[in-house]
């Protein structure tokens, strides 16, 4: 597997609330509402990548993993796969293990406002847009 184009990331719902991370990203100048997530090491295999990434980003772990599928965020510029898995498994927090780039805080919001959200283009990232259509259609979210 190409790791260099590959990254991976996890909608997990905790009851009724999905965890997500709202992080600057300074291609928009602006603050992003987003899953938590990011690129594979070496000889890692997609589902121990989304959970450390999400242990990482979020201090969660979880149990059960679904990949829901792949979707290209930006095939007009970048060869990048983003891998997307679906988790209602949501374990212990602890603290956040984050690089020293990172300025992630954890935001917990419910289905429900999220769904709206995303209606009304105030969350539009690609890949959150993505997990919540496939998790909708899936039947993981109802």
């Amino acid at each position: 597997m190409d790791h260099e184009h590959q990254s991976v990331v996890v909608l997990a719902k905790k009851k009724d609330d999905f965890i997500l991370i709202r992080q600057f990203r300074k291609p928009v100048d602006t603050y992003v509402i987003q899953l938590p997530g990011g690129g594979l090491e070496a000889n890692e295999s997609l589902a121990e990548g989304a959970r450390r990434e999400f242990y990482e980003e979020t201090g969660y772990t979880c149990g059960k993993l679904d990949y829901v599928g792949e979707l290209l965020p930006a095939s007009w510029i970048s060869k990048e796969i983003t891998h997307v898995f679906y988790t209602s498994d949501v374990l212990d927090q602890k603290e956040q293990q984050l690089e020293n780039h990172e300025d992630i805080e954890v935001v917990e919001v419910s289905v429900e406002s999220c769904l709206e959200k995303i209606k009304q283009s105030e969350y539009n990232d690609s890949e959150l847009c993505y997990a919540v259509l496939q998790g909708l259609l899936q039947g993981y979210i109802k």
